[in-house]
């Protein structure tokens, strides 16, 4: 059977696994004593251990049992969590993570290198004496044991008091497979998935699930489950697997139940196919509720989207021409479909940031031991939707941006008390949704940018000249450190301080039509606020008449729009403004600032937002709003900072997208 059509979810489930174990050993590390956070590591670790053996990668497969055998001293009470432990499986799911990059990079587990793994295991001490064993090593004790003996009784035997304590039933489950199966473990690892997906947990299999792996049984496999399962369900759940010949269930330990549990099953038949039915019913609902589709896949129906779009807008063009009762509700029905469709396939696209976020807090962990830094790392937000394409960009710029923030930003322990902080900095990754934007803000009480620093730096560096830095402001020179090379850092670090990060975080998020800037306080802490795009494609965008051009301004950046006289217009220390509700609203003459030719008398004002402040751009004139796709300008134009990209519109003219920030920083800056 070939196995490489599998590859992809294979890695997919791997990464998401792992993923998984990095979370729960965080959470042990906090809480030792956590049997929860224990068993969910063992459940991730079986379900990857289970799943290479059957993609054929033994050795990955082998790292897993290593890993479960550590545990297995803390699981059964013989030992203590220890930091040494946690540190010792925190490697092991770095080798893991190593390894399945490599099978996603398109090559095999041979680079995995067991040594550094075994050789800390060793080390850890009488209480990891059966962890200790060379990997892979299947101990005598596990294949020579008999289902049901006092041996696996007294392995289990804590394990199983307490799940009955908590309510949760333990079952012995003997499952024997047809004598002409095909790819034995193949069929014994569907039988451990679909135990484990129904919240089950396995605590014992005869033989050990790497005997299985390897194939080394005849057709009989026994287990010892944990469960909610009636044994009624927990039959059936089994024996609804092809290949499946016989499932025997009997309750653990309790004599009497085993015995009750072996009378005539033949009685209950018909409920028993009921409830088959009532399960397959239940399968099928579950397996509508998600399914796994190719990035590549979403990208095309995203194209093709756009491509509807456009169409629309040409088609509506034409038809203004012609007033045709008929075509008229036809095209508004056309409208309304269109637009369902647009929201729906970016709906699809859509993913929570946590699938960025949640590598952050094992970072965190690694980065406080190794700079000896006390850190509490708060994460907020993580539900917070955006499109798949922007969440893949993002993870780079803000690692460098969390590592900046706990290398420079926090202080040592020592550092804080001297200060009159808390010896344990606070490092905050929150996200949030406003209008048709993400904003993501990374907050840190450390010590701050100092401003004359900054300044000196700049100068030092030739950013800046001597003339331009007395009339920056707070804005302009907190921008400084978003220049390639810049760094106030005296001595660089391995984590960061060679100026090499920063520039690249504005680039790429940049890249993305976002924006980023930096707030900062000195003594009291730094804020770096990213504002991004929920999507890259379609965008609704109010469309402006400015002399004998069309541009768009994305409706997310606009607050109000007005026709105004020039009358209204003031001129306050050198800069025009108007007075909008009370508020003095500094104002962009765009005519002015895009060299437009003729001014006429007749003017609109599109109010825009940006950093919690309002700007106006006067225009010519408003011509409505409408659905855009957003097309890049190219590498001719990346200089160009005012544009974010450019739309084909109905009439095949073009119209450039307006990006607020940029154009008002540019603009009043002059």
């Amino acid at each position: 059977m070939d196995m490489s059509q599998y590859l992809g979810v294979f890695v997919e489930e791997a990464k998401e696994n792992i993923q998984g174990l990095n979370e729960s050993v965080l959470e042990l590390e906090s809480n030792p004593e956590s049997g929860d956070a224990i068993n969910e590591i063992f459940r991730l670790m079986h379900t990857l251990k289970g799943s290479s053996a059957t993609m054929g990668f033994m050795k990955m497969s082998k790292m897993c049992h290593a890993l479960e055998s550590l545990l297995d001293s803390a699981r059964s009470g013989k030992a203590k969590v220890t930091e040494n432990m946690i540190d010792i499986i925190f490697l092991g799911i770095d080798k893991l993570t190593e390894v399945v990059s490599d099978i996603e990079n398109g090559e095999d587990d041979s680079k995995l290198d067991l040594d550094d793994v075994e050789r800390a295991m060793s080390n850890q001490g009488k209480g990891a004496e059966k962890a200790s064993k060379k990997i892979g090593e299947v101990e005598k004790s596990d294949t020579q044991t008999e289902f049901g003996d006092d041996i696996v009784e007294e392995a289990v035997k804590d394990v199983a008091k307490k799940a009955i304590e908590d309510g949760l039933s333990v079952y012995m489950v003997r499952v024997e497979l047809a004598k002409d199966s095909v790819m034995k473990s193949a069929r014994m690892y569907i039988v451990f998935h679909r135990i484990e997906e129904n919240d089950g947990q396995i605590v014992y299999s005869e033989p050990p699930t790497e005997e299985i792996e390897k194939e080394n049984f005849e057709t009989t496999v026994e287990l010892v489950v944990i469960t909610s399962m009636k044994m009624e369900k927990l039959q059936d759940l089994i024996s609804n697997i092809s290949e499946i010949d016989k499932v025997i269930i009997k309750p653990f330990e309790t004599k009497e139940n085993e015995v009750k549990a072996e009378k005539k099953p033949e009685t209950h038949e018909k409920e028993k196919e009921n409830q088959i039915k009532k399960d397959n019913k239940k399968r099928r609902v579950k397996l509508t509720q998600s399914v796994r589709v190719d990035v590549e896949k979403l990208d095309v129906l995203m194209n093709l989207m756009a491509e509807l779009v456009i169409s629309r807008s040409r088609i509506e063009e034409t038809l203004k021409k012609y007033k045709i009762k008929e075509v008229d509700e036809s095209l508004s029905q056309l409208g309304r479909i269109t637009l369902d469709l647009q929201s729906i396939v970016m709906k699809i696209r859509m993913i929570p940031i946590s699938f960025v976020f949640d590598r952050f807090p094992r970072m965190v962990r690694d980065l406080s031991k190794k700079l000896n830094k006390k850190i509490d790392f708060i994460v907020q937000g993580e539900d917070t939707e955006l499109d798949r394409t922007v969440a893949d960009e993002i993870g780079e710029p803000l690692v460098h941006m969390i590592r900046n923030s706990i290398d420079h930003g926090i202080e040592t322990e020592k550092e804080r008390i001297g200060a009159g902080k808390a010896p344990t900095g606070k490092v905050i990754l929150s996200a949030r949704q406003e209008g048709d934007s993400v904003v993501i803000e990374v907050n840190d009480d450390g010590r701050g940018f100092d401003k004359e620093k900054i300044i000196k730096k700049a100068l030092e560096s030739g950013i800046i000249q001597e003339y331009e830095a007395s009339a920056m402001s707070n804005e302009e020179i907190f921008s400084l450190t978003f220049e390639p090379g810049f760094s106030t850092s005296k001595k660089p670090t391995e984590v960061s301080g060679r100026g090499v990060g920063m520039d690249v975080v504005k680039k790429t998020i940049e890249s993305l039509n976002g924006n980023v800037y930096l707030e900062s306080v000195a003594g009291k802490g730094t804020k770096v606020i990213i504002r991004l795009p929920l999507t890259l494609s379609i965008i609704q965008a109010l469309l402006v008449e400015v002399g004998s051009l069309v541009y768009a301004v994305p409706i997310s950046a606009v607050d109000s729009t007005l026709a105004i006289k020039e009358n209204n217009i003031k001129d306050v220390e050198g800069q025009k403004t108007v007075l909008l509700r009370g508020e003095i609203v500094p104002v962009i003459d765009l005519r002015l600032h895009f060299d437009a030719g003729a001014i006429s008398e007749k003017m609109d004002l599109v109010v825009t937002r940006y950093k919690d402040r309002k700007y106006g751009f006067i225009v010519d004139k408003l011509l409505g709003q409408q659905d855009i796709v957003i097309k890049a300008l190219g590498k001719l134009f990346k200089d160009v900072k005012e544009f974010s990209g450019g739309a084909i519109l109905g009439n095949g003219s073009i119209a450039l997208i307006i990006d607020v920030p940029s154009l008002v920083q540019k603009a009043l800056s002059r």
